[in-house]
């Protein structure tokens, strides 16, 4: 006996099974997307219905300046620099890494610019405060 499932049932099938797996195409589905649990086991999301924002709102290009605000000027450094770190939520900025870097004292500069930066609004999924993951590019 063979199983055709509906294209409805098929199309749900296929989504659990590439959510379950990470694929990219999981990724673009319309709902909130997750990223693999952190130490604390709860998901981390890459995008919510409500993002986080710094204290008095702004968008990533807020949050791009604020970072670039706090970079202590360091020599030789030209190009740019992609940061990735979590705001939890309760708004605080954790687990900040380089994900592509220029020099040594450029990826240093900018993870202690992130890690100064002020507690934020918290992302909002379903109405309640989730961790969600930012990658920001900072140009020196």
């Amino acid at each position: 006996m063979t199983f055709f499932p509906s294209s409805r049932r098929w199309a749900l099938a296929a989504s659990v099974l590439l959510a379950a797996t990470g694929t990219a195409a999981a990724q673009t589905m319309p709902n909130a997307v997750r990223v693999a649990p952190t130490r604390d086991s709860s998901s981390v999301y890459t995008y919510v219905e409500q993002m986080p924002q710094l204290p008095g709102g702004g968008s990533n290009a807020a949050i791009m300046a604020a970072i670039q605000a706090r970079v202590a000027p360091t020599g030789g450094c030209g190009g740019k620099v992609f940061v990735s770190f979590v705001v939890g939520p309760s708004g605080v900025v954790r687990e900040a890494k380089i994900i592509k870097g220029l020099a040594a004292s450029c990826d240093e500069a900018v993870l202690a610019a992130v890690r100064q930066l002020p507690r934020f609004s918290p992302g909002r999924q379903n109405r309640r405060p989730v961790s969600v993951v930012l990658t920001v590019p900072i140009t020196f």
